[in-house]
């Protein structure tokens, strides 16, 4: 049986999210890309304010980095 890779299977959950929060949920260590759309005023998933936003794809996969140390 192949194994399947679920980060490259699908695209993650479908959040509005204004743009403080995507910020917040980035530093947590979340993917968070846009997936479209215009700025425009929207209720926050997050946070459940009334702001400017957009549509987020988000995941609970946190971003790759640079490992320090290794020069190669």
């Amino acid at each position: 049986m192949r194994r399947l890779d679920r980060r490259k299977e699908r695209g993650g959950v479908k959040k509005l999210l204004c743009k403080p929060c995507a910020v917040a949920l980035e530093a947590r260590g979340k993917t968070v890309k846009p997936a479209g759309g215009r700025c425009e005023k929207i209720t926050c998933a997050e946070c459940g304010r009334r702001r400017f936003g957009v549509l987020y794809d988000v995941t609970g996969w946190p971003t790759r980095r640079k490992k320090e140390g290794t020069d190669k």
